[in-house]
């Protein structure tokens, strides 16, 4: 037996132990999620400075449709509900004129607190209070994302903001009592130079139906909170507010948010606003085995959606990932170079600035691979006989640092729609719409990477994006594959890989050690702090002795 089975045996049997030390008891088989995706009121000039009482005046214009759309999920049997990031003021504000939509959100893990009982408790909490009257008036859990502000001493505390606070993006979470049960402060912001950047922490509320984490939009990108969440702590629902502007061909919010959920194997509540004339659209509720509900909105005439979709409860996430040390295994063969003869008819053509070594699809069914440094992908496809060649598809690799907004390490398989028939450099540029019907997609990947998010996304000739059914196309692993029933308008598929370790960004490292080192765990008030420090309580100290001799031994 090789030292590295002996590890990931190890490692899964104290990584169940651990989780049953923390586990959540959950009855029920089913819960009912709501997700809303906002046309968010916006102020008339974000970037001028307001005063309270006309920041709270613009924000209860929103918080107003929540509360219509809540007593609708309600009405529907709905046991909680997403809104989006932004949602109750929008966005590009500064510093400063973003400051009167702040409110002080007191640590649930310190008080127990319900606004809507307790108004008088916390100074200029309106808008917590109006939340917490929403959700104790419905019934519902509830998540919303707003504006915390944090005092701080500049002359004792060298990070603290010369203004003395921190101001930061937050997630809240509400009780069907109207308690305050979970405050989580985004950690990868996305060109928001109002807020400011917090220690990174896990935080989850707990539910008669499971343990929920909470992620903002750009969070979902990097190690941490997300797959942190869902390695280290089981963690198997994750909401997730977002404001999340469409990337084409692949960072669509639908489709990259779904690949999450079925590449970690978890149930995601994405709500995102809906502002398509700006880009920004795309929610929908998602589980370990594909799309339950979503819903994209094209044009600038769709309106909002509340979307419902009964959810399966999880025990644990029913990841394809064996466990957290085969990234590690990995790690050894990083700089494996894979030889190959350069076909003829390749080329090469950028996707979202990333440069694909690409082929194109010069017949209507048949098998290519594509390989590009330390990944080779490979395709077999059929389409419609009748479709070929009215629209050009490619299929490429890539495998390299993103640096556009962002940076973060790809190893990608794509299949996607060039924009122009005729013009191969199109290929990976940004198109919605496809009229070609696909009959059966394989595709596979040899990757260095175990953390693998599956897409299989459709369109239409109005650019109406749609996910597959979930029962048209399996996943596993590093490979995806459609049914025998499968027809449809194809516009994209991917096996999106993520190499964490290779970000070149010193924060990827956090909270990636599992057990051996991995911060403050308090499982009773809904919170993990990571900063690399060993767990606090004999269990853990002990499960990590263990750990250590036995790897010694073998």
């Amino acid at each position: 037996m090789s030292k590295l089975t002996v590890t990931l045996t190890v490692m899964s049997i104290l990584h169940c132990v651990a989780f049953s030390y923390g586990a959540v008891h959950v009855a029920r088989d089913m819960f009912k999620a709501a997700v809303y995706g906002h046309a968010v009121i916006l102020p008339a000039d974000p970037m001028t400075n307001v005063s309270r009482d006309q920041a709270v005046t613009n924000m209860q214009k929103n918080v107003e449709v929540y509360r219509a759309q809540a007593q609708r999920a309600a009405s529907q049997s709905a046991d909680i509900i997403v809104f989006p990031e932004d949602g109750l003021y929008g966005f590009t504000f500064t510093r400063e004129s973003i400051y009167p939509y702040l409110e002080q959100i007191p640590d649930p893990r310190a008080e127990s607190w319900s606004p809507c009982h307790a108004p008088d408790r916390h100074p200029n909490t309106d808008i917590l209070r109006a939340l917490s009257c929403v959700a104790m008036e419905t019934k519902l859990y509830l998540v919303a994302n707003m504006g915390d502000k944090q005092p701080c001493d500049v002359t004792t505390d060298p990070s603290c903001p010369p203004d003395g606070r921190y101001q930061y993006n937050t997630d809240v979470a509400f009780g069907p009592d109207g308690t305050l049960l979970a405050r989580y402060h985004k950690f990868h912001l996305f060109y928001e130079a109002q807020f400011n950047t917090p220690e990174a922490e896990i935080i989850y509320f707990d539910t008669p139906f499971g343990r929920f984490g909470l992620m903002v939009c750009f969070d979902v990108l990097f190690s941490e909170p997300g797959v942190t969440m869902v390695l280290k702590n089981n963690i198997s629902n994750i909401v997730f507010p977002t404001a999340w502007m469409d990337a084409l061909p692949l960072l669509s919010a639908i489709g990259f948010h779904s690949s999450f959920a079925r590449g970690l194997g978890v149930n995601f509540l994405s709500a995102n606003i809906h502002l398509p004339e700006k880009r920004f659209h795309g929610s929908g509720v998602y589980t370990p085995d594909g799309m339950k509900v979503s819903y994209y909105g094209a044009t600038n005439t769709t309106q909002p959606k509340l979307l419902l979709a009964d959810v399966d409860v999880l025990q644990i996430p029913k990841h394809n990932i064996s466990a957290f040390l085969d990234e590690l295994s990995y790690k050894d063969e990083q700089n494996r170079v894979i030889t190959t003869g350069t076909p003829q008819d390749e080329f090469k053509s950028l996707l979202f600035f990333d440069e694909f070594t690409f082929r194109s699809l010069e017949e209507p069914s048949g098998d290519l691979s594509v390989c590009q440094n330390e990944i080779c992908c490979h395709l077999d496809f059929a389409m419609n006989q009748n479709d070929f060649g009215r629209e050009l598809f490619a299929f490429g690799a890539f495998d390299g640092l993103h640096t556009y907004e962002g940076q973060y390490y790809f190893q990608i398989c794509a299949l996607v729609k060039c924009a122009d028939v005729s013009n191969k450099s199109s290929c990976g540029a940004v198109t919605s719409t496809t009229s070609t019907s696909f009959l059966a997609v394989r595709m596979s990947a040899d990757l260095q990477t175990p953390y693998v998010y599956p897409q299989v996304v459709l369109s239409d000739p109005r650019g109406e994006l749609q996910l597959a059914e979930a029962a048209s196309w399996s996943f596993s692993g590093h490979s995806l594959h459609t049914g025998p029933s499968f027809n449809h308008t194809l516009l994209s598929a991917a096996l999106f890989g993520r190499v964490y370790s290779r970000d070149n960004d010193s924060r990827s490292d956090i909270g990636i050690d599992l057990i051996l080192t991995a911060g403050h765990i308090d499982r009773n008030n809904g919170g993990v702090s990571l900063r690399a420090e060993p767990f606090h309580g004999y269990f853990f100290s002990f499960l990590s002795i263990i750990t250590h001799a036995i790897l010694l031994f073998f």
